[in-house]
C-alpha cells in the first residue's frame, strides 16, 4: 500500500514522529497530511503542526479554496507598533484596528505586548503608557484578531510588518497590499519602481492629508480601504508583485 495502514493506532508520539520524518525528508511539499494519513482531522493537523514547529503555526503550499472576493469577505487592517527590548529595537503590537468594506470598525483595541515596553514610539504610533496599562494581553488579542481575519481578503499598506507583529500568516492570495499595487502608483502619477507611503498615495489620489500628527490605525485602515476601492476593478495579479513568491518569502522572514 502507498499509504499508512488505516488501522495503525493514531497515537500522539507516532503522529509527531510521522510529521518530523516527512519534514526531514522534505516530502511535505509534495504530500498533504491527509494524503499520508486520511483519518487526520483539521484540528489534529493544526495541533501537531504547531507542536513540531516550536508552537508556531505552519502553512502548507497547497492552494486554498478562496472565498468570493465580495464586500462581505473584505476587511482592512492596520497596526501600530511599540518598541521592546534594548533601546526599543524589538517591534511589538501596540494597537490593532480592522474595518469592514463599508468602513465600519469591527475591531479596535490597544494590545499589551509580552515583553516590557521600552519605547512607546508615540510620535508615530500615537500610543502612550496609559493606553497599555490595562490593555488586553497579546495572546488574547491575537485570538480575537484572527477570528476577524481568517478567511477574509485583507487590505492594508505594507502588511508584512503587521503580519509579523500579529504572528499571523494568511495565504498570499488573500492579501491586497496597497504598497505593492502598481495600479495605485499609476493613478497617483508615481513611477512603477517607487514604493509610496500610505500618506503619499492618499494625498496624491484623494487630496486628503492623513497622519498629520501621530498615526491612527483606524484612520490608516480606512485610507487603505479607500485606495483599494479606487482600483478595485483593476486589481490584477499581473500588475501587482505582492502575489509573487518573492514577496511572500519576504513576509515569512
Amino acid at each position: 500500500s502507498s499509504g499508512i495502514n488505516a488501522e495503525w493506532p493514531l497515537r500522539p508520539g507516532r503522529l509527531h514522529f510521522l510529521f518530523y520524518l516527512l519534514r526531514t525528508l522534505k516530502l511535505m511539499a509534495d504530500f498533504t497530511p491527509h494524503q499520508i494519513y486520511p483519518h487526520l482531522t483539521a484540528a489534529m493537523v493544526q495541533s501537531v503542526g504547531e507542536a513540531s514547529n516550536g508552537g508556531k503555526e505552519i502553512t502548507t503550499t497547497s492552494k486554498p479554496i478562496l472565498p468570493p472576493c465580495k464586500p462581505d469577505n473584505i476587511v482592512s487592517l492596520d497596526c501600530e507598533m511599540v518598541g521592546c527590548g534594548s533601546k526599543g529595537r524589538i517591534s511589538a503590537l501596540g494597537r490593532c484596528s480592522i474595518v469592514n468594506y463599508c468602513g465600519d470598525i469591527v475591531y479596535d483595541s490597544y494590545v499589551k505586548p509580552v515583553l516590557p515596553v521600552t519605547d512607546y514610539r508615540t510620535k508615530w504610533s500615537g500610543i502612550r503608557r496609559k493606553h497599555l496599562s490595562n490593555a488586553m494581553p497579546f495572546s488574547e488579542a491575537r485570538k480575537l484578531i484572527k477570528r476577524h481575519l481568517s478567511g477574509k481578503y485583507i487590505i492594508g499598506h505594507d502588511l508584512k510588518n503587521d503580519f509579523s507583529a500579529l504572528k499571523f500568516t494568511p495565504h498570499p492570495l488573500l492579501v491586497k497590499d496597497t504598497s505593492k499595487c502598481i495600479a495605485l502608483r499609476h493613478t497617483a502619477g508615481l513611477p512603477d519602481h517607487q514604493k509610496p507611503s500610505l500618506r503619499t498615495l492618499t494625498s496624491q489620489i484623494f487630496g486628503k492629508v492623513i497622519q498629520t500628527a501621530s498615526h491612527c490605525s483606524v484612520e490608516d485602515a480606512k485610507a487603505a480601504l479607500m485606495l483599494y476601492k479606487k482600483v478595485e476593478d483593476h486589481w490584477d495579479k499581473k500588475t501587482n508583485p505582492f502575489l509573487t513568491d518573492t514577496y511572500w518569502n519576504d513576509v515569512k522572514k
